[in-house]
């Protein structure tokens, strides 16, 4: 049997692949690989870039304070990124400034109405905690920050990912708006 996270990041995984723009494409924080492997090996005619704050990332940025980069991108994929960074409106217009016109960025998150934060609503909110929650978002306000910076909302919806082993898991089958994950595409105009 798979193991839990393997699951969760292949359904991931198949939700950010159907939405990316052929070309260049550029994961931040895909330094666990997993997804990132699977869109490259799917994906044999598209040209993969990685950022992220190690050494064997195509660019070695803290994405908490981001340096310029002299590339344009078709894609830019922000999967389970957001919610840990101290400035999310930056780093969306950060996303901006990389997108070549008419190009898509792709953010996956927890969402702030999953069962996870209904059940405990501190779940993994805690900025001491380095794999910690800053931040918990609705689509509505992922889609409020991305309409504010001039981007087009073509896709948005949720992702019942990373709950396997609680009998509470099957409720988000049935009432989608408490699934776990929410996927959001915007196109920059």
């Amino acid at each position: 049997m798979m193991d839990a996270r393997l699951k969760s990041d292949k359904l991931r995984f198949e939700h950010i692949n159907r939405y990316l723009k052929p070309g260049k494409i550029l994961d931040i924080g895909s330094s666990e690989g997993y997804i990132h492997g699977l869109l490259v090996k799917n994906n044999p005619h598209m040209t993969f870039f990685t950022l992220d704050k190690n050494k064997s990332s195509d660019f070695n940025i803290d994405i908490d304070n981001p340096k310029k980069i002299n590339k344009t991108f078709d894609t830019v994929i922000a999967g389970e990124v957001i919610e840990h960074l101290s400035s999310p409106i930056d780093f969306i217009i950060y996303c901006k400034k990389l997108l070549r016109s008419g190009g898509r960025l792709i953010i996956t998150t927890p969402n702030a109405t999953g069962l996870q934060y209904l059940i405990n609503p501190g779940w993994c909110v805690y900025y001491k905690d380095y794999r910690g929650h800053t931040q918990a978002f609705t689509i509505e306000m992922l889609q409020r920050i991305l309409k504010d910076e001039k981007f087009k909302i073509i896709h948005k919806d949720y992702i019942n990912a990373f709950w396997v082993s609680n009998p509470l898991q099957y409720l988000p089958r049935f009432i989608k708006r408490i699934r776990t994950d929410l996927i959001i595409v915007a196109e920059k105009t």
